[in-house]
C-alpha cells in the first residue's frame, strides 16, 4: 500500500519561525476546539534566554552531547470567536531559538511555527460539522503525542486534521462519523527514511445519552500508516471500543474508551487491549487541570523492530495565585515495549517533568521562568540520555 505523501518539510520552511507554546501541552491530544467564550484578536511578542543541557549515557557520533546558552524570540496570536452556530478559534506561534555554543549535527539555530484552527457549524438542530487542525514544524521531541521521536533528532514537520459530522437521531441517540488525516516528515535524511509517515484514521461512533450528564458509547476505527521510504512496516488495525462520557458538574468532565485493537503489518499480526481516557477539571478561573491516558500501538522509532506498543499519559494543571502571579506544572510519561519478533526485545520508560512561574508585571507585559526535566531509560543503553533545560522570558500582549 502507499499513499500520497502530502506533508512538504519545504512548503513550509517559509514560515521562519519558533513556537511560544510550552512544551507537553496535551492541547495536541485534545483537537476538539474550545468554545466556551470569545477571546479578542490578541498579539504576544516575547524573549527568552536559557540553558539547555543534553547527556547521553553511552555518546557517539550520531547521538552526541551538548550543552549550551540560547536566545528565543517569537511572535503569535490568538483569537475565539464563540458564536452559537459558527464558533471557531485560531493561534499561530512563529520565531526563532538559537543556541550560542551550537547544537552537533545541526545548525546552531531553529525555526520553528505552529498553527491551530479550530471550527464548527451547527446545520440545523440534529446536525453539526466540525473540522480541528494542528500544523507545527519545530525541534522538539514530544512525548505526549508519540508521534516524533523521543530522541532529539532534528527539525521535523507534523500535521493533523479530522473532520466529523455528527447527527442527532433522537435526543438520546447519536453517531458521528470522522476521517482524521496526521503526518510526519524529518529534515534529516537519516532519520527521515525511517520516520517518515502518514496515517489515515475513519471512524465511526454511536452514542447513548443515559442522562444529560452520562453518555453511553460504541465505536469503530479503521486506521492506515503508510511509510514514505519503508514497505515492511506499513500497517493497518481496526478498533472495536466502547465507552463512557460523564460530566459530574460543569466544571469536571471526563471521557473513556476501552476495548481491542487488530494490527497488522508485513512483520506482524497482533490482537492487543486499546484504551484512552481523558478528565478535564476546572476550579473557577484560577485553577484547570487536564489528564490523558492510551495504550495501544505506536507507529514512531520501529527501526528494525516489528512493533512499538506504548502507554502514555500525561497531567497538567495550571493556578492563578493572585492577579498577577501564576504558577503551572506538567508531567508526560510512556512505557514502552518494542518487539522484535525472535530477537532481543526492548523496554523503556520516557519522563517530561514541566514547571513555570509568572507574573504580570504590567496590564500588557509578563515575566516568566521556567524548568523542564526528561529522561529516558531503556533495556538499549544507546537510547539513554537525561536533559536540563531553565529558561527566563517577558511577553508584551496587546
Amino acid at each position: 500500500m502507499r499513499l500520497t505523501h502530502t506533508l512538504s518539510v519545504t512548503a513550509f520552511l517559509a514560515l521562519s519561525a519558533m513556537s511560544v507554546f510550552s512544551q507537553g501541552l496535551t492541547a495536541v491530544r485534545d483537537f476538539s476546539g474550545d468554545f466556551d467564550e470569545s477571546q479578542p484578536l490578541t498579539w504576544s511578542i516575547t524573549g527568552r534566554t536559557g540553558y539547555d543541557s543534553l547527556s547521553y549515557s553511552v555518546p557517539s557520533p550520531f547521538l552526541q552531547d551538548f550543552e549550551s546558552y540560547y536566545l528565543q524570540g517569537g511572535l503569535g496570536v490568538t483569537y475565539a470567536d464563540a458564536d452559537p452556530t459558527t464558533p471557531w478559534s485560531m493561534a499561530v506561534d512563529v520565531g526563532a531559538i538559537h543556541y550560542l555554543d551550537g547544537i552537533p549535527r545541526y545548525d546552531d539555530t531553529f525555526y520553528n511555527a505552529r498553527v491551530a484552527f479550530n471550527v464548527a457549524h451547527q446545520l440545523s438542530q440534529r446536525l453539526k460539522i466540525s473540522n480541528n487542525f494542528y500544523l507545527t514544524y519545530e525541534a522538539e521531541p514530544n512525548v505526549a503525542t508519540g508521534a516524533s521521536t523521543t530522541l532529539y533528532n532534528g527539525q521535523y514537520l507534523y500535521g493533523f486534521n479530522n473532520f466529523n459530522v455528527s447527527y442527532a437521531w433522537s435526543q438520546r441517540f447519536s453517531t458521528t462519523t470522522s476521517v482524521t488525516v496526521d503526518g510526519i516528515s524529518y529534515e534529516d535524511d537519516a532519520v527521515s527514511g525511517l520516520e517518515d509517515r502518514l496515517s489515515v484514521l475513519i471512524a465511526q461512533q454511536f452514542s447513548y445519552a443515559l442522562t444529560k450528564r452520562t453518555s453511553l458509547a460504541a465505536e469503530y476505527r479503521y486506521r492506515i500508516t503508510d511509510y514514505r521510504e519503508r514497505d515492511d512496516v506499513d500497517a493497518t488495525s481496526h478498533f472495536v471500543l466502547a465507552g463512557v462520557d460523564h460530566a459530574w458538574s460543569e466544571r469536571v468532565s471526563g471521557s473513556f474508551r476501552v476495548g481491542a485493537e487488530f494490527f497488522k503489518s508485513d512483520r506482524a499480526e497482533n490482537t492487543s487491549p486499546y484504551g484512552e481516557m481523558a478528565l478535564s477539571y476546572l476550579v473557577a478561573r484560577q485553577t484547570t487541570a487536564r489528564w490523558f491516558g492510551s495504550v495501544g500501538y505506536d507507529s514512531s522509532e520501529l527501526g528494525g523492530f516489528d512493533t512499538r506498543y506504548a502507554v502514555r499519559t500525561g497531567l497538567n494543571v495550571n493556578h492563578q495565585v493572585t492577579k498577577r502571579v501564576g504558577v503551572n506544572a506538567g508531567v508526560s510519561y510512556a512505557y514502552s515495549t518494542f518487539d522484535s519478533g525472535g530477537g532481543t526485545d526492548v523496554a523503556e520508560h520516557s519522563l517530561l517533568l514541566s514547571t513555570g512561574l509568572s507574573y504580570q508585571l504590567l496590564e500588557n507585559l509578563a515575566l516568566d521562568a521556567r524548568y523542564s526535566y526528561s529522561i529516558l531509560k531503556s533495556d538499549d543503553s544507546l537510547r539513554e540520555f537525561d536533559r536540563n533545560n531553565i529558561s527566563l522570558g517577558m511577553t508584551a500582549s496587546f
